[in-house]
């Protein structure tokens, strides 16, 4: 189970005033070897926060591109002030893709349903449940890997995944859209008994 959370061993921080501008290889290498204080995914792409001796920068990598940290890659890097910034930056960049996926209900692949304030995607191939409350800048976004073993029941997973989401709704099932209760109950309740 991963719970993707800023860590709590880094304090917001001033930007280094020391070489507030180093060169880009310098840079390349000092994200490359910074502490990640953050990472989020959704689908494809990855946000991510890094601490390096030059400050706190954030990145949206798209579909996994641009995994590479060279000089050439600088542009997809922002800094931000301190590790809270850039952490409500992160959540809000990877909230705001869920919350405009067009998609609503079950298809093949995803899961995916909007209410009030909220929006849910369950990943069905890799049982990896994402969820996003709120608005900006305090969003919460938080994934849950509910696959803890390849041999596990199907009906585990599925009842780990919606347990997590259930302690997470801001809103009860009954005042959720039709085609995610009836999810609910088709994967979990009618599963159980």
């Amino acid at each position: 189970m991963n719970r993707h959370e800023l860590s709590p061993a880094h304090p917001e921080t001033a930007i280094s005033s020391f070489n507030p501008r180093p060169s880009d290889s310098a840079l390349a290498e000092a994200l490359a070897a910074g502490t990640v204080l953050l990472e989020l995914r959704y689908r494809g792409n990855r946000h991510q926060i890094v601490a390096t001796n030059y400050g706190v920068f954030g990145r949206h990598d798209v579909l996994g591109c641009y995994l590479d940290i060279r000089p050439q890659t600088l542009n997809q890097w922002t800094r931000f002030p301190g590790p809270t910034t850039a952490a409500a930056w992160c959540r809000d960049t990877a909230a705001s893709m869920l919350r405009n996926s067009s998609q609503t209900g079950v298809d093949r692949d995803f899961a995916v349903w909007h209410g009030n304030g909220w929006s849910v995607e369950i990943d069905l191939h890799r049982q990896q449940y994402t969820i996003a409350v709120g608005m900006s800048p305090g969003v919460a976004y938080e994934v849950l890997e509910a696959r803890a073993d390849q041999k596990e029941a199907a009906a585990d997973v599925e009842a780990r995944g919606w347990a997590w989401l259930l302690a997470r709704m801001p809103e009860a099932p009954d005042r959720w859209p039709g085609s995610m209760a009836d999810e609910y109950c088709r994967r979990v309740l009618l599963a159980t008994t």
